[in-house]
């Protein structure tokens, strides 16, 4: 039977760290639809609502509680949050894969607006600022707690790049 030193060394080696991935998700994913809700709520442009919506999921009801809603936005992020776990395990530079993956996830901005009339347009050049910002501190917040974990490893020298 292995000692808790080998279970420990064995647990740190596992091909995704699932725990940190997930809530990395969920910390992101809250902070995301926060800042997107605030933003709604003060200038009126509908950037939450364009977060949230599933118009064009064609099994799911037309309307959908937000609760419900905000879950499916938050089980994205935690895809999200482990596919970056599993890159950033192979190499350095988490802060640049955070940030690389709020600015792609941002482009999603050009189908979601298409699909939907309740949402802000394709030239609402206002709520795609508001819109890429959101997701940029996204990305910033996934490199930076990437970061701490890489540290908290023993991989300072991969969390510094």
């Amino acid at each position: 039977m292995p000692g808790p030193q080998a279970l420990q060394e064995k647990s740190s080696n596992h091909p995704l760290p699932w725990i940190a991935g997930t809530l990395t998700g969920i910390i992101t994913g809250l902070f995301l639809g926060f800042f997107l809700k605030a933003v709604q709520a003060y200038t009126g442009e509908k950037v939450y609502t364009l977060l949230l919506n599933v118009d064009f999921v064609p099994w799911l009801p037309s309307i959908l509680p937000e609760w419900f809603e905000f879950t499916l936005h938050l089980l994205v992020s935690v895809i999200i949050g482990l596919f970056y776990f599993w890159w950033i395990q192979r190499s350095g530079f988490p802060l640049a894969k955070g940030v690389l993956l709020g600015a792609f996830s941002s482009l999603l901005y050009i189908p979601l607006s298409l699909l939907s009339a309740r949402v802000p347009g394709l030239m609402d050049f206002k709520a795609i600022s508001f819109w890429i910002a959101g997701h940029l501190l996204f990305g910033i917040l996934l490199g930076v707690c990437g970061r701490i974990w890489k540290r908290q490893k023993g991989d300072s020298h991969l969390a510094r790049k």
